[in-house]
């Protein structure tokens, strides 16, 4: 076998295996997610459900039934109220004079979890609806004498479960693409290594034939300082002292120039991995050692920023397709906000920048919003405030009342952005520097996220910058 083909080889089956590995990881990593989503929104609908039937005072089963109905129309969710032995006492899908002909269901797994844990749930084909749904069920402790399923033990709640395989099927087609991309431009750039490698050894061969025949003006081009380089120079000095016209030595040419540290920083992206790699290679530097061997590392730090940059996508699809769920609840505001500023000292430390709350609201002071989301937008801004700080600088966390709002704020001594970006900044993968946001690690997808996620508290993020002084980022929350 050729060493061309080894080396190609050897880098297809090393990219092939991590491509394989990365996309069974993410695969079932996705498909836990979106099960694991859909327990919790199940389960507090189910409490929901639990809440309304307590405070029913239905007296007969046709009110019950038609409350049921109704919970279930408003949830779009399927109700199934199940007694202790498995009967089923009302279905919100169903007429109430077929509720007798339904099969007994103490024997369902999500049922069987239920009894021994609490919750259970299941994904299964609906015999009655002839549709797969997605089953929740959920172990009543007791329900008040006075109403009417008093005797209920399991609220099991159901929803199709097709559109949630839909989405999970969508995202295994992009990484089943993104692999494939990935795969194409491994080898691409094996074949052009190989090339690089083999080509110089097979020159040296015809050169050396030449030398051996005779021609003794024959030299051996040398393109790089490696092993290839130095045969090069030995026989050359080999043919030289065998001409004794020949007082000295043509000076070697040397390589003039080498891109890789130039060409490195652009290896951070996916975006520029088959252009950084071309681009390095036809600069010669396949022929330095120190290089070769690093190349299947940088290609392993592109798929982790490409996995990176698949959760960011992930998120702005669910935010601009109305799929993303919000949690809405009341929640004080001082204690949150030192919560989020105190997992930055530690990056505040390392760029050699303080950081520090300015809060004029009181402890007692409550907002109205998506906990987990607005830590998603206070994470975004305060990183970005850390990352694109001078070394020394620093970043105030500062919180206001406004009639019935509270003005929350990220005030940074950076470098602060120029005016003619400041009404682009928050379009997706809109850079003001694009070299240094890669090296940050940025996706150029967090403002917009920021932008989508405020949009859904009703709120806007604005932005008030000078460059060399700073920025403010800041944006309205309702109070209590």
């Amino acid at each position: 076998m050729k060493i061309q083909t080894k080396i190609t080889s050897t880098y297809v089956a090393f990219a092939l295996l991590i491509v394989v590995t990365l996309g069974i990881v993410t695969s079932l990593w996705t498909e836990s997610y979106f099960k694991n989503r859909l327990v919790n929104d199940l389960s507090r609908q189910a409490d929901l459900v639990l809440y309304i039937l307590q405070e029913d005072t239905a007296h007969t089963f046709v009110e019950a039934d038609k409350k049921l109905k109704k919970i279930g129309g408003i949830e779009q969710l399927r109700i199934t109220l199940i007694d202790k032995h498995g009967n089923v006492l009302a279905d919100s899908d169903l007429l109430s004079d077929t509720i007798s002909k339904v099969e007994n269901h103490a024997n369902r797994p999500e049922i069987i979890q239920a009894k021994k844990s609490g919750i259970g749930y299941d994904i299964r084909h609906s015999a009655t609806l002839s549709r797969e749904y997605f089953y929740l069920a959920k172990r009543v402790i007791k329900l008040p004498a006075n109403s009417y399923f008093s005797n209920l033990q399991f609220l099991r709640l159901s929803v199709p479960y097709d559109e949630v395989q839909h989405q999970i099927d969508s995202i295994r087609s992009i990484e089943i693409i993104t692999g494939f991309l990935v795969l194409i431009a491994v080898v691409a750039v094996s074949i052009v290594i190989s090339r690089r490698i083999t080509n110089p050894m097979t020159q040296i061969a015809i050169d050396v034939e030449r030398i051996r025949s005779g021609d003794l003006d024959a030299r051996i081009k040398i393109k790089s300082k490696d092993e290839t380089g130095l045969v090069a120079k030995a026989i050359n000095e080999l043919v030289d002292k065998l001409k004794s016209d020949i007082v000295q030595l043509k000076k070697l040419e040397l390589v003039r120039s080498q891109f890789l540290g130039n060409v490195s920083h652009e290896l951070r992206t996916p975006l520029f991995t088959i252009q950084g790699y071309l681009e390095t290679l036809l600069a010669g530097a396949i022929n330095d050692s120190s290089v070769n061997r690093s190349f299947l590392y940088k290609a392993q730090t592109n798929l982790e920023r490409l996995n990176s940059l698949l959760e960011d996508l992930i998120n702005i699809s669910q935010i601009e397709s109305g799929e993303m769920k919000l949690s809405f609840r009341i929640f004080k505001l001082n204690e949150y906000l030192e919560s989020v500023l105190k997992d930055f000292e530690k990056l505040a430390e390392t760029r050699n920048v303080k950081i520090k709350t300015s809060l004029s609201t009181t402890e007692q002071d409550e907002v109205f919003g998506d906990k987990e989301r607005l830590r998603q937008v206070l994470n975004n801004l305060l990183s970005n405030a850390i990352n694109y700080n001078k070394d020394g600088g620093e970043v105030i966390l500062s919180a206001e009342r406004k009639s019935n709002s509270i003005v929350i704020s990220v005030k940074d001594t950076g470098v602060g952005i120029p005016e003619e970006h400041l009404s682009r900044i928050f379009e997706r993968f809109y850079r003001i520097d694009s070299d240094r946001s890669r090296a940050l690690g940025g996706t150029g997808l967090g403002l917009a996220i920021v932008k989508h996620i405020l949009e859904a508290h009703n709120s806007s993020i604005t932005v008030e910058s000078k460059v060399g002084e700073g920025s403010n980022f800041s944006f309205l929350l309702k109070s209590t």
